[in-house]
């Protein structure tokens, strides 16, 4: 079932709308998603939309630099 949903970081500053099914959640047992308990929800960009805070985010990126880890470089909360 698709349905909308809406999220943020910790201080407010950053936050977005989301529309997609559950049912494609899956683990990431990278050391950092690991760490913080993540669960991924893959959706296209036409399914995302960042509502507020595109400057108040920073992106960490290691090892391969395939993944990229953003987050609000204000409370340091990733968000999405």
């Amino acid at each position: 079932m698709t349905a909308t949903y809406e999220g943020g970081c910790h201080c407010g500053r950053v936050r977005f709308r989301v529309t997609a099914s559950l049912g494609g959640v899956t683990y990431c047992n990278c050391s950092m998603c690991a760490k913080k308990g993540f669960w991924h929800l893959i959706v296209p960009p036409e399914s995302f939309e960042l509502v507020r805070g595109k400057d108040d985010l920073t992106t960490y990126t290691f090892n391969t630099g395939v993944a990229k880890h953003t987050f609000c470089r204000h409370c340091g909360i990733h968000a999405f």
